[in-house]
């Protein structure tokens, strides 16, 4: 419980005027458990209270027993930005989590498109949800608990979003939910050319992803940038597995370059 509403005196807010008071005190959402404390509403009677407040969109609910305040900006778009709330949402649902894929790259300052969807990384299942103007999608994955986040990013939101390299390594594995292979090419280069610290981070989670996305990344850096580093460079090369294509979703045929295990079988037109 929120060391604020700890400190409340129970039943001393009034239901009307539980969003107000929660956005006033840096309360980001509230549980129903704490909302029955704070109102003094029985439990029966909560989602009936906040109907009213739904209606008014002066706060949404992202998961069942979890309520949260809509700032007056985002009152016409029936929830604020899923920055604001995810945190708290897993938290809720009891699941690790990272902001990934197109909606970690936006974050980075590589956005050539932006993401129509506000995509996550979950530890376990969680279905698609839309609150507002977004979208959200979540693809349960192993590494959620293990992958490096953006320091920068965590200390000034409190979300966990992967860092430039690890972000680099999401679109490569999931090219199909990255907007294709030659948006993925346009992402990489930008973030490569905007976060030097990628080199380190790749390296560091690459074990935690498929070989087919760190040898996707080393062939992109090669075609279209300014060269793979070499530490990228000499972790593929000890890579003992089968080649890796470069898109999995389109024919099993293409030519081989053996210095990245990649088999081009699809052309890369990146607007870069």
């Amino acid at each position: 419980m929120d060391h604020v509403i700890e400190t409340t005196a129970p039943g001393s807010v009034s239901a009307s005027n539980l969003p107000d008071w929660a956005l006033s005190h840096g309360v980001t959402s509230l549980s129903t458990k704490d909302v029955r404390r704070l109102c003094g509403i029985p439990a029966n009677q909560v989602s009936q209270r906040m109907a009213a407040l739904r209606k008014g969109a002066k706060l949404f609910s992202p998961a069942r027993g979890l309520w949260v305040p809509i700032s007056p900006e985002y009152r016409t778009w029936g929830a604020p930005d899923p920055m604001g709330y995810i945190a708290d949402m897993m938290a809720h649902l009891g699941t690790d989590y990272l902001v990934g894929w197109l909606s970690a790259a936006e974050r980075h300052g590589a956005s050539h498109h932006a993401a129509q969807v506000f995509q996550v990384a979950t530890g376990k299942t969680v279905r698609a949800r839309t609150f507002g103007r977004s979208r959200l999608g979540f693809y349960s994955r192993g590494y959620v608990g293990k992958a490096t986040v953006s320091a920068e990013l965590r200390r000034r939101t409190g979300v966990r979003v992967a860092s430039p390299g690890t972000t680099m390594l999401m679109l490569a594995a999931d090219p199909g939910i990255s907007g294709g292979i030659s948006n993925v090419a346009n992402l990489v280069i930008e973030l490569a050319e905007e976060r030097p610290e990628y080199a380190a981070q790749i390296i560091a989670d690459a074990p935690l992803f498929p070989d087919a996305a760190t040898r996707r990344l080393g062939w992109l850096f090669d075609a279209f940038g300014d060269g793979a580093p070499d530490e990228l460079v000499a972790y593929c090369t000890a890579l003992a597995s089968e080649p890796s294509f470069l898109v999995p979703s389109s024919p099993r045929t293409g030519r081989l370059d053996a210095k990245w295990g990649i088999v081009a079988n699809e052309e890369v037109d990146p607007d870069i």
